[in-house]
């Protein structure tokens, strides 16, 4: 018996180093869900969005295929000051900035299409919609 002295102890270390592996492995798995739950929703407001400016362009059809909604990153918007398309597209454009972290996007319209583009994390994360008006 007197051999045996100890043994449990070393015992006890082995169960806590093996738990401690065990609860690393919980928290890094924890971290990552967290990230995939955060790419989601701004995924999903991306998506929220682009359909709000799409349907911004379909209610005013007409300077939405006469490519008065296009906005370049920066905003450089190309429908004239004081006009429904620029009210809109300043109106959306700061949404995407407010919604999103770091939120641009972009609209191009060309012959009835308009393609769509919101980036956010400084341009890592992207979505895009192309949809005919």
């Amino acid at each position: 018996m007197k051999n045996e002295s100890g043994f449990t102890l070393v015992e006890v270390l082995v169960s806590i180093v093996i738990v401690a592996i065990g609860l690393l492995g919980m928290a890094g798995l924890t971290a990552a869900s967290l990230k995939s739950n955060n790419t989601s929703y701004y995924r999903s407001q991306a998506t929220v969005l682009a359909n709000d400016m799409l349907e911004r362009m379909r209610a005013n059809v007409v300077q939405a295929r006469g490519e008065q909604y296009d906005i370049a990153a920066g905003p450089a918007y190309t429908a004239a000051a004081g006009t429904l398309q620029r009210f809109d597209c300043t109106v959306w454009f700061a949404a995407v900035a407010a919604a999103l972290p770091a939120g641009v996007g972009t609209v191009d319209v060309n012959a009835g299409t308009a393609t769509i583009v919101i980036t956010w994390d400084s341009g890592e994360s992207s979505f895009t919609t192309i949809s005919r008006l």
